[in-house]
């Protein structure tokens, strides 16, 4: 304990038998020493940050997203490959036109991917499968459309089941995993960033700290020494050290805060409602396989309701109509799960909620329309059925479908326009700190130095 005790004091002893020009040429390097180590926190901070930002923003983001757009591309390109298979040929041109989009969406979307490798064979590998499976599968789908020709029922269905098999376990799966990836980096990042990002303003903050109350005891120093009320050199890079700590500090808070909300606010949405759309096209595909394949019926009905059931699981006692007026109304309570419920329980930005619960209700239109097609194709009016499916007139399946999908589009511009504005100003914050930040040290030294210089020649012979 005395040994404890005497140390400060002996310290104190030490300074107080050094002279005043050794004082000051201490307190100069001591400064000197605070800058340099201040310089070299405040740039790793600041590359960390920026590293994290460009991670999200630019690297898994949008990978991720181009996973989920080419997983709603495949599923709506099946699906439009089942409702050309259920009319003859050429009485279907929507269809017809609409594959012919998803296909090169698809591609498009793929390349997207291609371009923007960033974790190796762990997305180089499900995006070698995409381009191979995806010709492999419209070969089937050509095939059922040869036979559809010579009308042979039979041999369509073969066909299309094996192309259906592509989508189901090669394709999608490929999507998925080119999404997996991404998101786990994308998770990895942002958790670790939080984590460093406190270690990095703690290390700042000690620097700022040390280089201020080193200046501070200069003057504090050269006033009781010396006699001298301020040292304007000393007092500007006292200012100057101010002004650079509380613009670091806001630079990092705010840029850090830019990527909470591109992250946790917009790309949580933004992931959710792709994967909203994903679902939501390859059910509308189980519709027409429901029509088209009689023989897997129940199957392709029970995969129907499984994906419903992720997108909004809804309480029996409950409709689609009952929780959007509740909704509409200003109720928070959403009393279900799935997907839906995820993005309306992440509401941040303007105009969000409106388009979430338009979202909603139009996608409650086209499952009342789909329980109509089950019920006159279960009643063994097959046409009708398949007229009210494929159609696009108003009241049909494919026009509620349209119109959930232009309600989607805004819900997810919305969040896309939010989280693209987080990621340029979180850069922009912490934009050109490798210049700032030497320049502004560089001056505080300089100042120092010719702050004290003259005091020490004072004292020379």
């Amino acid at each position: 304990m005395s040994n404890l005790t005497t140390a400060p004091q002996q310290a104190i002893a030490r300074v107080n038998k050094l002279n005043t020009p050794q004082i000051l040429k201490s307190g100069l390097y001591l400064t000197w020493g605070a800058c340099v180590l201040l310089l070299i926190t405040t740039i790793a901070a600041v590359q960390g940050q920026r590293y994290a930002i460009k991670t999200i923003g630019k690297d898994t983001a949008p990978s991720i997203i181009a996973a989920q757009h080419i997983k709603s591309g495949l599923a709506d390109l099946d699906a439009n490959a089942a409702n050309k298979l259920l009319v003859d040929v050429g009485k279907n041109l929507t269809a017809e036109k609409a594959y012919d989009d998803r296909r090169k969406e698809v591609v498009e979307a793929t390349l997207a991917a291609a371009e923007n490798i960033t974790y190796g064979d762990a997305e180089r590998t499900p995006i070698r499968t995409l381009f191979v499976a995806l010709g492999d599968y419209r070969l089937k789908i050509h095939e059922a459309r040869i036979f559809q020709r010579q009308k042979n029922n039979i041999a369509i269905l073969e066909s299309y089941r094996s192309g259906t098999d592509i989508i189901d376990n090669t394709l999608l799966p490929a999507a998925d995993a080119l999404d997996r990836t991404n998101r786990e980096a994308l998770n990895r990042i942002y958790n670790e960033q939080k984590f460093t990002t406190g270690k990095y303003l703690f290390f700042v903050a000690i620097s700022s700290i040390g280089l201020l109350a080193i200046l501070i005891s200069l003057q504090i120093f050269l006033n009781r020494r010396m006699r001298r009320l301020l040292n304007p050199m000393l007092l500007a890079a006292t200012a100057i050290a101010i002004l650079f700590m509380g613009f670091t500090f806001r630079a990092l808070f705010s840029a850090s805060n830019q990527l909470r909300i591109a992250k946790e606010d917009a790309f949580e949405s933004i992931h959710a409602l792709w994967q909203v759309r994903a679902l939501a096209y390859s059910a509308n595909g189980d519709e027409s396989r429901y029509l088209l394949d009689s023989a897997m019926a129940t199957k392709h009905e029970q995969a129907f309701a499984t994906k419903v059931a992720k997108l909004a699981e809804i309480p029996d006692v409950e409709t689609f109509k009952r929780v959007v007026n509740t909704l509409t109304s200003g109720g928070t309570n959403i009393g279900f799960k799935g997907l839906f419920a995820d993005e309306l329980n992440n509401i941040t930005f303007k105009g969000e909620r409106e388009a979430a619960i338009a979202t909603f209700a139009t996608f409650g239109t086209y499952i009342e329309i789909d329980q109509q097609i089950r019920q006159l194709q279960q009643s063994g009016n097959h046409d009708a059925a398949v007229t009210l499916c494929i159609g696009s007139q108003q009241g049909q399946s494919n026009w509620a479908f349209d119109r959930f999908d232009s309600a989607l589009d805004k819900t997810i511009a919305i969040n896309q326009q939010a989280f693209d504005q987080a990621v340029d100003q979180g850069f922009k914050d912490i934009e050109g700190f490798e210049i700032a930040a030497p320049i502004a040290l560089s001056a505080i030294a300089l100042l120092t130095l010719l702050g004290l210089l003259p005091r020490t020649k004072e004292y020379s012979i």
